[in-house]
């Protein structure tokens, strides 16, 4: 509905942003990083997210639809509303979070206000493999391991299981080879 906002910023609160659009005032809640990036009488970009409840209507912002993806996967978890992937996302930045999920770390997610290890280790569960690895989220990765991995999580596997199969291997020449390696790697698991 609301696909995004840019006027100047009239306020910082404590829970985000009140911008002002023309003649018209809105708050906006955003990731905490967000909040201390920006200053009184900025111009601002947002992209939205409109979060609407029986008895709640709330305005999301983010400055990157990187952000704003997240924010929506995380919302898909049981038992993770707004509150609590806002407070992931004012933790963490967008390849913390990924990198975190792909690998399995529940306990970085755990830094974020209000997360505990049960609502962590549910988060790892659903999200692990839907989320993609980006290539500066695998810096160490040759471009081969890369798009090994990348094919292995096509063909079902989590970003786990690839990353290690593709580690368990001896570097080949090709992208292929490398996952024709990895695929025997993982059937011998």
């Amino acid at each position: 509905m609301i696909a995004g906002l840019r006027g100047v910023v009239q306020r910082i609160e404590s829970s985000g942003l009140v911008l002002t659009l023309g003649p018209v005032d809105v708050r906006v809640s955003v990731p905490g990083r967000t909040a201390s990036m920006v200053s009184v009488g900025q111009d601002l970009a947002l992209r939205t997210y409109l979060y609407v409840r029986e008895d709640q209507l709330a305005l999301y912002g983010f400055r990157g639809g990187d952000e704003l993806e997240l924010f929506e996967l995380l919302m898909t978890v049981s038992g993770v509303g707004p509150k609590a992937a806002m407070a992931i996302l004012s933790a963490l930045d967008a390849s913390e979070i990924r990198r975190a999920i792909n690998q399995g770390d529940s306990h970085l997610l755990t830094r974020a206000q209000g997360i505990g290890a049960r609502v962590a280790a549910r988060i790892i569960t659903d999200l692990q493999g839907k989320i993609p690895l980006v290539e500066a989220d695998v810096e160490q990765e040759t471009g081969a391991q890369t798009a090994a991995i990348t094919a292995l999580m096509a063909m079902g596997y989590t970003g786990i299981e690839a990353k290690r199969a593709v580690d368990g291997v001896a570097t080949v020449d090709s992208v292929e080879d490398l996952i024709r390696s990895a695929l025997g790697f993982l059937a011998d698991r």
